[in-house]
């Protein structure tokens, strides 16, 4: 979550630092307990700045150093929820923080990692810590009157749209063009979807990725996770990591791509010699997380699936749009009952929304005034019978065409692995680093093209981001974690 966002920790940094713990949002006075976990964090985050290595995955809550929120987070109003429902989603932007910071401290200089443990308790480990102090403080919001008002405020989640580039950049005229870009793009996107996949040419060899597990589910054991996992005040579906596990193998897909040379390869990150993300083809790896959506009153599942690869390769010189690094995210969207209600896919540059209703459902039209979202087809598939082949074409890696997979032929196996691995890659001396920038942004995989898009607003277009900062529309403003898109782009299919 990048532009205002990517200043705020500074702004966190400056009320924190400063005098002391007199910047925090509570009204009622701190006792000792508390003023040292205020002093513990604060010490924590001038170290963490001083260093560079702030994870802007999700925001820092102004105020209440304890809590990071993000888009679907915000989208709960604290003012009207009961006793039970303020205190678990409290207590869901306290790990979320917590999370976050444990990323933040294995990315610490060993030097700045004693910094902060001399400071502690004896015999408190920077997690125990970490933990004690966030549930202290979170007893002391749950009993402050005005944190209720404070946080429905300072959880919002500001867009990732620059507005005085737009100003300066005179979009109003840059959309115009736009608009005959995106027609141009779309319906070039759009055509191998009509045909069949054993039809779209192929510039080299077709490479498989299949997942190393291929266990399955019944809807029936899905569906009964689910039903379980929402047992909660907020109704939130939340899973046990080895259910989650479970789920991201029964719905992972299989991968094709027209691999004409080695930047089409799929591969595990690392870190080269001097500290630069490298991809690793000779370790097929998808990267995986989880997120939430709010779909006409419910809170749904959506598992994510992410790949790298080493470049889009240039045509030539000229080519503004290809690069080092390239990648592409797929996600399934799941109902209580454990069907998909919709996939979608980008660049995780947050280029190239393409959506694909599930069975039963149907594509809307966009708003006006806003960029028109490209919905090439219906997914029909049986989640439990059949598993998803996508095809990719060379070079761009754009996604051309969905089809059941069949078992004919060789695939190569790929892992899973945690997407916050990528938050906290090992490197050769031994230290870690995030792949991403206090920006959120991959710094090696900056494109030229943002030196022709910038009136759109979009911080540094073209170029790989972090989870949480993929804003996926030139006309209007869009992003992939909004957890109201689908609610604006599908709806359940009219009986005819």
């Amino acid at each position: 979550m990048t532009s205002i966002r990517a200043t705020a920790p500074l702004l966190i940094l400056l009320l924190t630092v400063g005098c002391t713990v007199k910047n925090n949002a509570l009204t009622t006075p701190l006792d000792d307990r508390q003023t040292a976990c205020w002093r513990f964090y604060r010490d924590a985050d001038h170290i963490v700045f001083a260093h560079g290595v702030e994870d802007s995955g999700e925001m820092r809550v102004s105020a209440y150093p304890f809590l990071r929120s993000n888009r679907f987070l915000a989208s709960f109003d604290a003012t009207s929820m009961s006793t039970e429902a303020y205190a678990q989603w409290l207590e869901l932007l306290r790990r979320t923080d917590q999370q976050a910071r444990m990323l933040e401290f294995a990315n610490l200089p060993a030097k700045a990692k004693l910094e902060i443990t001399s400071r502690l308790p004896v015999n408190t480990t920077f997690r125990q810590r970490l933990r004690q102090c966030g549930r202290i403080l979170l007893e002391a919001t749950l009993t402050d009157s005005e944190s209720k008002r404070q946080l429905a405020r300072r959880t919002a989640v500001p867009d990732d749209y620059q507005s005085w580039q737009r100003i300066v950049g005179l979009y109003p005229l840059a959309r115009w063009f736009a608009e005959i870009g995106i027609d141009d793009l779309h319906r070039k996107l759009k055509k191998p979807f009509h045909l069949p996949i054993e039809q779209i040419a192929a510039s080299g060899r077709l490479t498989r990725y299949r997942p190393d597990s291929m266990t399955t589910l019944s809807q029936q054991q899905v569906g009964a996770m689910l039903a379980a996992s929402y047992r909660n005040p907020l109704k939130i579906p939340l899973l046990a990591p080895d259910k989650l596990e479970r789920l991201f193998a029964h719905f992972a897909p299989v991968w094709e791509i027209d691999t004409r040379n080695e930047t089409d390869l799929v591969g595990a990150m690392t870190l080269d010699e001097n500290g630069r993300p490298k991809v690793d083809g000779e370790n097929p790896t998808v990267y995986v997380k989880h997120a939430y959506t709010r779909y006409h009153g419910e809170n749904l599942l959506q598992l994510i699936y992410q790949i790298w690869m080493p470049a889009r390769e240039k045509t030539d010189a000229f080519d503004l749009y290809g690069g080092e690094l390239d990648s592409v995210i797929w996600r399934v969207t799941l109902n209580r009952q454990g069907l998909p209600i919709a996939y979608d896919s980008i660049h995780a540059c947050g280029c190239y929304y393409l959506l694909f209703p599930g069975s039963g459902y149907r594509a809307l039209s966009t708003e006006a005034d806003t960029e028109p979202v490209l919905a090439p087809k219906t997914v029909m598939l049986d989640p439990y019978r059949q598993r998803p082949l996508l095809r990719l074409a060379s070079r761009t890696h754009y996604l051309q065409q969905i089809a059941p997979y069949n078992a004919s032929g060789y695939a190569e196996a790929y892992r899973l692995q945690a997407y916050d691995h990528l938050r906290s890659l090992p490197s050769a001396e031994g230290q870690r680093r995030s792949l991403f920038g206090p920006d959120g942004i991959v710094e090696k995989s900056r494109r030229s093209e943002r030196f022709l898009l910038w009136p759109f607003g979009v911080a540094s277009p073209g170029a790989m981001r972090q989870w949480g900062s993929h804003a996926i529309a030139f006309i209007g403003r869009r992003h992939f974690d909004d957890p109201y898109l689908l609610v604006k782009l599908i709806a359940p299919q009219t009986p005819e």
